[in-house]
């Protein structure tokens, strides 16, 4: 059960589940064989996509004779820096056209008891599925939403604006959280506080030291991507594993994560340390779970997580090593149709969606 338990305490803290969920349009099969595609490296449309992005101009030089910066990602510029940050972006745009996005969509609309987005579009002014770009949370303070959101009404949420910054405004009403910020019309951020979203604003107005971005530029690739930290992963085990948990603060500094959700979801994630030989001692560890843990799925006939294992690897590579890892299209379509099948069902009492009509499902399409 130990290595079992770290096994699935893996698969969730690479922030799958939640997020890259399958669509629901028949029963699933699992004798569907997986189309998985691990990225481990930009592709030519996201290395396009990363210079198309890098509208912001470089820093001041306090130096003349320093070298010209580059131009930056306004979003990538916006979140917080540091080794200790996680930072995850989410390419909505594609996301939302794969298969995992879309039921994921019918799923979040069934439990907010909704048939489609438009009531939000008519409150804020904001078309959720054209408006947003991408969607990047940071470290359980700030999430930073990039598109085109010329009409947003956020008024209606929080009732008091301020001007923050040369572009920057605030929506925030004392006493409650979260503050709603924008900065321009292509950035909109939702703060744990005032001072996430004016912290995020000074980045990008060069109020403060310039810093090395928590996502690199050149790692902007896949479906989705990001750096988690060792203290937010060993947070997230404490409770079940502490002893892993307390490796985890040891051995890593983070963990680079790029997923690819274009059919089945494929994750790579890359974890570096700041002594080689207590990273490799972590690979092995984790590897030999998830021999232990496909031989105890086998043995307890469970198909489709011996599907996921047989996707499984573990690759040490001079002091740090990537984890491989799939999660099979028909794997997620059954676990995530399930809060589709309550909506059908009526749900139970008391539930959002209890007695409407799934939104999506056969012949469904979320809006």
């Amino acid at each position: 059960m130990r290595h079992r338990a770290w096994l699935l305490a893996a698969v969730l803290l690479l922030g799958l589940a939640a997020w890259l969920m399958a669509r629901g349009d028949g029963e699933a099969t699992s004798a569907k064989k997986p189309r998985v595609e691990f990225p481990r490296r930009p592709r030519g449309p996201e290395v396009e996509r990363s210079h198309r992005r890098r509208t912001l101009p470089p820093p001041p030089e306090v130096d003349p004779s320093v070298e010209q910066k580059p131009r930056r990602d306004p979003l990538l510029t916006a979140l917080p820096t540091g080794k200790a940050t996680s930072a995850v972006v989410f390419e909505a745009r594609a996301i939302k056209e794969s298969p995992a996005g879309k039921l994921w969509l019918d799923c979040m609309l069934a439990r907010l008891d909704m048939d489609s987005f438009d009531d939000l579009e008519d409150e804020l002014g904001i078309d959720v599925l054209e408006d947003i770009d991408r969607i990047a949370a940071a470290s359980g303070s700030l999430v930073v939403a990039s598109g085109q959101f010329p009409s947003a009404r956020l008024d209606s949420l929080r009732g008091s604006r301020r001007a923050y910054g040369a572009r920057g405004t605030l929506f925030e009403e004392e006493g409650r959280s979260p503050v709603f910020g924008l900065w321009g019309d292509g950035l909109l951020f939702v703060g744990r506080d005032a001072q996430a979203v004016e912290a995020a604003i000074d980045r990008l107005e060069d109020k403060v030291p310039p810093a090395p971005p928590a996502i690199p530029e050149w790692a902007s690739y896949g479906d989705a991507y990001g750096v988690l930290s060792a203290d937010d992963l060993a947070d997230l085990l404490e409770g079940s594993e502490p002893e892993i948990a307390e490796r985890l603060r040891g051995a890593v500094s983070q963990v680079e994560l790029h997923v690819d959700a274009s059919e089945d979801v494929a994750i790579v994630a890359d974890v570096t340390g700041p002594v080689a030989a207590d990273v490799d001692d972590l690979g092995k560890t984790l590897g030999t779970a998830l021999s232990l843990a496909r031989l105890k799925a086998q043995s307890d006939d469970e198909e489709q997580l011996v599907e996921l294992l047989d996707l499984a690897r573990v690759s040490p590579r001079d002091g740090r090593f990537s984890l491989d890892l799939a999660l099979p299209l028909p794997m997620i379509q059954k676990v995530m149709g399930r809060c589709l099948e309550r909506r059908r069902d009526g749900g139970a009492p008391g539930e959002p969606g209890a007695g409407r009509e799934a939104t999506g499902g056969e012949g469904g399409e979320a809006r």
